[in-house]
């Protein structure tokens, strides 16, 4: 038949990702590195204090807490 064109073939055209690919990989990064920063920060405390783990358990919730409010803000979780 003339003037045809064969079919469009859209294997290799798949276009941009989706705008919530790896949404969960940065959550579960914010809530681990939060707790090991602000965590960290508290075993400094701990050490120059010499108490036996308040602050680092202390800074490991600030930093959970912290790390859901920044989930929720970015992600609008």
């Amino acid at each position: 038949m003339t003037g045809q064109e064969p079919p469009h073939d859209n294997r290799g055209d798949e276009g941009p990702p989706p705008p919530d690919t790896g949404a969960g990989m940065t959550a579960v990064t914010y809530l681990i590195a939060g707790m090991l920063v602000w965590g960290g920060i508290g075993w400094l405390v701990d050490h120059y204090v010499g108490t036996p783990g308040i602050f680092t358990g202390i800074g490991s919730v600030l930093g959970i807490g912290l790390g859901v409010y920044l989930i929720v803000r970015r992600l609008g979780a």
